[in-house]
């Protein structure tokens, strides 16, 4: 994906059009219209961030009041387009410029696309009403918006992403999962990340192999608060599941019994799900080495995926696509999604080394440029904003 200017003339339109047409690896590219461009990223926010503070000169809140749609006809709504005027959502009635202008105190189809615009950009569902949510958003001023921008330009140049060869992004607040070669995303993804009580953290590592039909062995935070107490409970159903209980120092496996649940609220053991359809971390896992149990791995719950916020993990980032992203890494090495497919069918763990092992950079970005030059905010969900004091 290469980074574009804001306008663009007919050939330019055409190249990128073809460019967002090609098959990669022989499937289409799942490309997110709002997706980060991983080119001039820290650049175009600050040239943005200068645009927002003019606008700032000429931005006026709209009044105090109810959720606006199609078909109301009030004052608020001449502010509304006013305002989504301001930040280029909204471009005026369609047809002829020389046509008469029709009622702006009515809300109708022009506004209401430029609602789905400006909620496209916030990371909003894209439902043309001025909800709640929506007018929420339109309230931070332009000024706010400007530091959001800047502060992600900071974070933006120190990451310091290689150019030319293949590395993964993850970039939590926005909830997915980027693929990118030679400065070109060839795969892109949504995720789930972690919740407010356990989140995932920034991190730069690298994904050294991929397992199909994992276990899992359960980090202690987990044990304690959630599957102990599940397992004494009920053990029977933990054990048609496929949890364990193994030993810390020897690695024995053993049924759920009193005795061994003692053992593992002690800290001498813990539970471990073994492989297959019924697995925690799904068919595929991403080995990613570090301190904090973190992983990507495939879900039982692919429900969540329909949700526009999804924050709900322990801290692992769980991928709508495990297969797409597995096919992509290990292509090079002769797989296929014919091998792919047989890999994860049955219980039979199978670890396959990523050779080179890709750079992962999981990062918290509230701000970037999409593909059309225009600016994309997101839920500062885990606070870090905010805890950022004032940037010029």
């Amino acid at each position: 994906m290469v980074s574009t200017p804001r306008h663009l003339g007919l050939a330019a339109l055409l190249s990128l059009v073809i460019a967002s047409a090609t098959p990669i690896h022989g499937a289409m590219a799942t490309r997110e219209p709002t997706a980060l461009v991983p080119t001039s990223v820290s650049e175009q926010l600050r040239n943005e961030a200068n645009r927002y503070r003019e606008i700032a000169k000429r931005w006026r809140p709209i009044a105090q009041g109810g959720p606006l749609q199609a078909g109301d006809k009030d004052v608020r709504v001449l502010q509304l387009r006013k305002l989504l005027e301001l930040y280029g959502d909204y471009r005026g009635q369609p047809g002829p410029s020389s046509a008469p202008q029709k009622d702006h105190l009515r809300f109708d189809s022009a506004l209401q696309s430029a609602v789905e615009s400006f909620q496209r950009r916030h990371g909003l569902p894209a439902s043309g009403v001025a909800n709640s949510e929506t007018l929420t958003a339109l309230s931070v001023s332009p000024m706010e918006r400007a530091r959001q921008m800047i502060l992600n330009a900071d974070r933006w140049e120190q990451l310091s992403l290689p150019t030319e060869s293949r590395y993964v992004l993850v970039n939590i607040p926005s909830y997915r999962l980027q693929l990118v070669e030679n400065g070109q995303v060839k795969l892109d993804m949504k995720t789930v990340v972690g919740k407010g009580s356990s989140r995932t953290p920034n991190m730069r590592s690298r994904i050294t192999s991929v397992v199909f039909n994992p276990t899992w062995t359960v980090p202690r935070s987990i044990l304690i608060t959630e599957l102990l107490p599940k397992a004494r409970h009920n053990p029977a159903a933990m054990h048609r599941r496929g949890y364990r209980v193994i030993q810390y120092r020897s690695g024995n496996t053993s049924p759920i019994t009193d005795e061994s649940l003692d053992r593992a609220a002690g800290g001498h053991a813990t539970l471990r799900q073994v492989s297959g359809p019924g697995n925690t971390l799904g068919k595929v896992k991403f080995v990613i080495p570090n301190k904090q149990a973190i992983f990507l791995h495939d879900t039982q719950a692919q429900s969540l995926f329909s949700e526009q916020q999804r924050a709900f993990s322990h801290g692992c980032v769980r991928l709508q696509q495990p297969e797409e992203l597995a096919y992509s890494l290990l292509e090079p090495q002769g797989w296929d999604r014919t091998r792919i497919a047989q890999a994860t069918t049955g219980s039979e763990i199978l670890n396959v080394p990523v050779k080179p092992a890709p750079q992962l950079y999981l990062v918290y970005m509230t701000a970037w440029i999409d593909a059309d030059g225009r600016a994309q905010f997101r839920q500062d969900i885990y606070h870090r904003d905010k805890k950022q004091g004032p940037l010029n």
